[in-house]
């Protein structure tokens, strides 16, 4: 039976992945003065580490993106906000641009997760389940074919150390949603995690409800 503080912690675990996907999108699709702010106040580092503490220890593949985020926003004070901006914009108009319609298409991926969190907030366990494995086959169905090699592409074309983060948390978010080692593939030494991302008692998923 699931107790309504399981549900409410799940609800919880869905709201902030969904934050995290929003987060990362806005970043790739649109880089904008409001984001440059975020990421230069430390405030998308801090939604993105909410968004993946789920995985327990298993978010460590997130810790040296953000690191790398907080030694940015550690600097920001050296840095104008037009430079950066600047920099995000030349990461998205070389690398991103081709993919930018898969990119928005990713959108749904977050608003499943808030779906989600809506139905485990009702106590609607089937419903959460549901949508949990939804956004699993999203990701598999239609974003595989090219976020991938978009995340390869920022780690190792992008012009500014900040971009090549973001690039590296993409692979680790397609991580985290498949159980395939991106990260791994893309330093050249393919991987998959078996059975899967998330080890049981490891995480705010004890119950495996998280887990597809």
């Amino acid at each position: 039976m699931t107790t309504p503080e399981f549900a409410a912690q799940v609800a919880r675990v869905a709201t902030e992945r969904a934050a995290a996907w929003d987060a990362l999108l806005d970043t790739l699709t649109a880089p904008a003065p409001d984001v440059v702010e975020r990421l230069r106040s430390g405030e998308l580092a801090e939604t993105w580490r909410a968004g993946v503490r789920w995985l327990g220890q298993d978010s460590d593949m997130f810790t040296a993106a953000l690191l790398t985020l907080d030694v940015y926003a550690r600097g920001a004070d050296r840095r104008s906000p037009d430079d950066d901006l600047a920099v995000l914009v030349a990461g998205r108009t070389a690398v991103v641009e081709p993919v930018a319609a898969r990119l928005e298409d990713a959108r749904a991926v977050a608003a499943l997760c808030r779906d989600e969190a809506d139905a485990w907030s009702r106590g609607d366990v089937t419903a959460g389940k549901d949508l949990r494995a939804q956004q699993h086959a999203f990701v598999e169905e239609h974003l595989l074919e090219t976020l991938p090699e978009l995340g390869a592409r920022l780690v190792r074309e992008s012009p500014g150390g900040v971009v090549r983060a973001i690039g590296q948390l993409l692979l680790a978010f397609l991580t985290a949603e498949t159980g395939k080692d991106y990260q791994r593939a893309v330093l050249g030494a393919p991987g998959v995690v078996e059975p899967g991302i998330v080890k049981p008692g490891g995480s705010a998923d004890p119950n495996g409800l998280l887990r597809r």
